[in-house]
């Protein structure tokens, strides 16, 4: 009993200190970007505290910059798009990338400014195979943080010239391909694998993700390894549940101001109709009365 006990013991000890690729991806909507620009260009004084300010030179870009997020997602749509259609508003125009691994592994590549260079190249390589390099606005990694990472922003255009993030990873078998494959052919080179599938766990939103994991005192491997680990992540679960009831409760109200506006504009059409048939009535009334005078009645 006690053999297969310390046996269990060591094959957890070893699922712990196994070392896990990161490829976290979230969707994103037409001038929705200002925030992701300010944090990447780092323009953002309220999130410095996340930041090692000797180590900010270190940072690093694969695609040359020309303008804010919005505005490259905007210039490669319109360069781009055959589509014959109007885009909608609520289209989605980019995928957000957060790209890397368990922090030890990470750790030790960041430290190399010649292996943090390719593995940045092989990151965008393999993006740009799968989606198509025309299609990369952003890729730029951040060494100046607790893990060093890559942010990598893809915009859906397809070979033919239609917008469809639905055809990149609209479908959760496609999302589990696009985690095989980078384990195979990122993490594998570099230490790192694909973490546990069809493990049940929710989807974490990059606000989330990144309040709880890009702080100088917290990082994946920091929780793996914590005693309270499990208290770790329920907080972190119900900060993504808190992320979404403010999506919801947006979008209801968004959703009630257009009810709103609908019924007032119904509401002034009515009352609109009601004064000219008003009018129409007096007018009517005026001329019966003119015709009964003229009768002598």
């Amino acid at each position: 009993m006690i053999v297969l006990c310390e046996a269990f013991l060591q094959q957890k000890i070893s699922k712990i200190m196994q070392q896990f690729t990161v490829c976290h991806m979230d969707k994103a909507k037409a001038g929705t970007s200002g925030g992701l620009t300010a944090h990447i260009d780092r323009t953002n004084d309220k999130e410095q505290g996340n930041v090692y300010e000797e180590l900010k030179n270190r940072n690093f870009e694969l695609v040359q910059k020309t303008g804010t997020i919005d505005e490259m997602i905007k210039s490669r749509i319109n360069e781009g798009y055959q589509g014959k259609k109007t885009i909608r508003k609520d289209a989605v125009t980019s995928q957000r990338y957060i790209l890397s691994g368990s922090h030890e592994q990470m750790t030790k590549i960041g430290s190399n400014p010649r292996l943090i260079r390719e593995w940045a190249n092989d990151n965008y390589i393999f993006f740009a195979e799968k989606y198509g390099e025309e299609n990369i606005i952003r890729a730029t990694v951040h060494l100046d943080e607790k893990t060093p990472h890559m942010h990598l922003i893809v915009v859906p255009l397809t070979p033919d010239g239609r917008l469809s993030a639905k055809e990149f990873t609209g479908t959760a078998k496609k999302l589990r391909t696009l985690q095989n494959d980078y384990a195979e052919k990122i993490g594998r080179k570099w230490g790192l694998q694909r973490g546990m599938e069809n493990s049940g766990r929710k989807h974490i939103e990059t606000k989330a993700f990144y309040k709880y994991l890009s702080g100088k005192e917290m990082s994946a491997d920091w929780v793996i390894n914590h005693p309270n680990r499990t208290a770790i992540v329920s907080k972190l679960l119900a900060e993504n549940d808190k992320i979404k009831a403010l999506q919801r409760e947006k979008i209801k109200s968004r959703e009630d101001n257009r009810t709103k506006q609908l019924h007032n504009v119904k509401t002034d059409k009515n009352e609109q109709k009601q004064g000219i048939y008003t009018r129409n009535q007096q007018t009517r009334e005026r001329g019966e009365r003119k015709n009964r005078k003229g009768r002598g009645i």
